[in-house]
């Protein structure tokens, strides 16, 4: 009951007033994939950042949410879409990364592998000076390439 106290028109509300001030708005949708705000979330998105983990199990819900996209009016979105593979849970070391990267290669604009970082493994407030070299080279390509997707002038 909870999560339905933020509905469509509260989204479109919060999404159209923050569009005054700002010219670059991101969402966090969770999971959420099926909750009735993300159809106004898809509606307004220019470029999806899709989280995959690097075992099967994982790259197996994250491709689902492709098709899922493909299947419901999105398939722009889900080619236009780019998958920040986490590569810092233990199944990692079990599959090979590059045929969970060539999949999703073939369905998406780009894949960032994103590596294990204790300073984000804590899940608390990111301090951006304590993260490692490789994390924050592969948040800027990750931010590079969400940037790479945007149109030069939205058409609305």
């Amino acid at each position: 009951l909870l999560a339905q106290a933020f509905d469509e028109d509260d989204y479109n509300v919060v999404a159209d007033l923050a569009a005054k001030y700002y010219s670059l708005i991101l969402t966090d949708c969770g999971t959420g994939i099926v909750h009735s705000v993300m159809r106004a979330t898809l509606q307004r998105a220019d470029v999806i950042v899709i989280i995959s983990g690097g075992s099967v199990d994982e790259a197996r819900l994250a491709s689902e949410t492709l098709t899922w996209l493909e299947a419901n009016g999105y398939p722009e979105l889900a080619r236009n879409a780019v998958v920040a593979l986490n590569t810092a849970t233990q199944a990692t070391n079990l599959v090979k990364l590059e045929e969970i990267e060539a999949h999703f290669n073939s369905r998406v604009r780009a894949v960032v592998r994103m590596p294990y970082d204790p300073h984000l493994a804590a899940g608390a407030v990111v301090n951006y000076r304590d993260l490692k070299p490789l994390t924050i080279e592969s948040a800027r390509d990750l931010a590079a390439l969400v940037m790479d997707g945007l149109p030069v002038r939205r058409e609305d």
